[in-house]
């Protein structure tokens, strides 16, 4: 019977998103891995932006040029927290995450990679 090797990686450790700015995660390498699923995460404080967080996963094939791959808006509830999860197939080089556009509040963000490494 075939094993599934998986890795859990950090990509954004949790941290705080201030209104009107915007964070990138840094790269996340697929070349030697058969894919994997991107975790993210917004939660909103007491008093909830007006705008929600936008979520955008972008791939790139030489990690220069960024693509939007997928893109995700967290609600404006206070106290709310907001997950989301993109599959990326197996072709994809690399991704990356980048988090913006809440306004007037700051959120807490963070994102993890669970990747297959390998079948043996």
């Amino acid at each position: 019977m075939a094993m599934a090797i998986k890795t859990m990686r950090s990509i954004v450790a949790s941290a705080s998103n201030a209104a009107g700015a915007s964070t990138t995660s840094g790269i996340w390498s697929l070349n030697t891995a058969l894919g994997g699923v991107l975790q993210a995460r917004v939660t909103n404080g007491a008093v909830a932006p007006t705008i929600g967080c936008d979520v955008v996963v972008q791939a790139s094939a030489d990690q220069t040029n960024w693509r939007d791959f997928a893109r995700f808006s967290a609600g404006t509830v206070a106290n709310a927290t907001y997950d989301f999860f993109a599959e990326l197939p197996a072709p994809i080089l690399a991704v990356r995450v980048v988090f913006s556009g809440n306004t007037v509040q700051a959120v807490q963000i963070e994102a993890t990679g669970h990747e297959l490494s390998s079948i043996g």
